[in-house]
């Protein structure tokens, strides 16, 4: 079985090569593991497939979609113009998605930038927290006259995003008087729930989130796609990326499918301790699709039961990092510390240039600085291989609307394959429900903040 480089689409792989014996010693994987692996992962595939068959898991779908993206491009036109600020109200996947996507694909610093420099259209802001004094911020600085919200949650009843669209709706309703219904559309479930009723009701705009799609998994869905069109990025070729993705990583032969690799080479590694998953992409554009890979993650994969109802307690652990910020605060313990973790690097391989001016005998003077960007990564993959950690590298040609789709879609896959050879619920998220009944109880008076345990040991 050969290692290194598996394509697809066009030009992204995952080369898994520093994470094989022959670059990191004894503590890597050999070509025999995943030989041995290959059945298992492939009948793992075969059971997602057979999910997505039955209409129970959707995501892998959403490419397909292309009349619900045109009727998304029609209405974010509508906004260039028309108003300064879109809110979007939202939480886990309804924020991390949407921001990711902007970060990503949007002019960089893009809300600092002007009204041309955003090509006419609303900054956007995310409001994905119920901390007083930033929901207190969110309206200082964009006044509900002049914000269109984007209000985001599949089950209509999500009580963070629901508080901060109660506020707004009483001050749209003093502010605008009739007009408000303007000033609000809605992303939610496309039948059913209190924000689907709330939009028949006052003939609101509205785009769906499928039903057999999770939060974490929508990114792809009206849940991304609505604040990204508003921003200006063009969601059809976002969608295509995906959907070239799409056809290559449901495969079920372990070496035509990254998805799938990228998957077996963590399990490999979780069997043998290392369950931490440091994910570090370098590029700054991409940076927080960290924060999105963490959720889709640690919330997938983190179970207690299995699908037979045993306990199990499984789940790797996911942890944002960026170069080449992060090689100056994490990279000290990912050398030299526990043997417990795989770096996975997302590499850029076309980026930008910009000349440094000479200064004296500064080494640096008169060079393009991509030269020191790209050393810099070469670098932190090299300390990692000699230190005898292993490196998943995951290659994108160039940060562009239809690589990132790709990304998405393949990042989505694989969690999904991975919870399939786990053998959990890749899907639900009991231990995040539970917490919101807990506090549903406090605010009802039957509970309490602290338990007695708690207490007993507070100083």
């Amino acid at each position: 079985m050969k290692a290194s480089k598996k394509n697809f689409a066009k030009k992204i792989s995952v080369d898994y090569g520093a994470s094989l014996s022959g670059a990191i010693g004894a503590g890597g994987l050999s070509e025999g593991d995943l030989s041995k692996i290959s059945a298992f992962v492939k009948n793992a595939v075969k059971k997602l497939n057979a999910r997505r068959a039955s209409g129970e898991v959707g995501f892998a779908e959403l490419p397909d979609d292309l009349k619900n993206a045109s009727d998304i491009k029609k209405y974010a036109d509508k906004l260039k113009g028309k108003c300064r600020h879109f809110a979007v109200l939202g939480i886990g996947g309804s924020a991390l998605g949407p921001r990711a996507l902007i970060d990503a694909l949007a002019p960089s610093f893009y809300n600092m930038r002007d009204l041309a420099g955003r090509g006419g259209r609303p900054r956007i802001i995310i409001a994905d927290n119920i901390s007083p004094e930033f929901v207190k911020g969110i309206f200082d600085i964009a006044p509900v006259s002049d914000t269109v919200f984007n209000v985001i949650t599949k089950s209509g009843t999500t009580g963070e995003t629901l508080s901060i669209f109660s506020a707004a709706l009483a001050m749209l309703k003093k502010k605008t008087g009739e007009s408000w219904k303007k000033h609000i559309v809605i992303t939610t479930d496309p039948e059913k729930g209190y924000l689907r009723e709330f939009a028949r009701k006052n003939g609101i705009d509205s785009f769906p989130i499928p039903s057999n799609v999770g939060g974490r998994f929508s990114t792809l869905s009206s849940v991304g796609l609505l604040p990204a069109a508003v921003a200006g990025i063009d969601i059809k070729k976002l969608l295509k990326g995906a959907s070239d993705a799409e056809k290559i990583c449901f495969q079920e032969a372990l070496l035509s499918n990254p998805a799938a690799l990228y998957a077996a080479v963590h399990y490999l590694f979780y069997k043998k301790g290392r369950r931490i998953n440091v994910f570090m992409p370098y590029e700054e554009k991409l940076a927080t699709v960290s924060d999105w890979f963490a959720q889709l993650w640690a919330e997938s994969l983190g179970k207690k039961k299995d699908l037979k109802g045993k306990d199990v307690f499984v789940g790797p652990t996911p942890v944002k990092a960026k170069g080449v910020t992060d090689q100056h605060s994490q990279l000290q313990l990912y050398t030299e510390g526990p043997q417990d973790k795989v770096v996975t690097l997302l590499s850029v391989e076309d980026i930008d240039s910009f000349k440094v001016p000479k200064m004296g005998d500064f080494i640096f003077g008169g060079r393009d600085i991509a030269e020191l960007f790209k050393a810099e990564e070469a670098g932190t993959a090299l300390s990692l291989t000699e230190a005898s950690r292993p490196v998943v590298t995951i290659k994108m040609p160039k940060v562009s609307v239809e690589y990132v789709g790709q990304l998405i879609m393949m990042l989505e896959a694989a969690t999904a394959i991975y919870g399939e050879m786990l053998g959990i619920n890749t899907f639900d998220q009991p231990g995040v429900e539970y917490g919101k009944v807990i506090a549903k109880k406090i605010l009802a008076g039957a509970g309490k903040v602290q338990s007695n345990r708690g207490n007993k040991y507070r100083v």
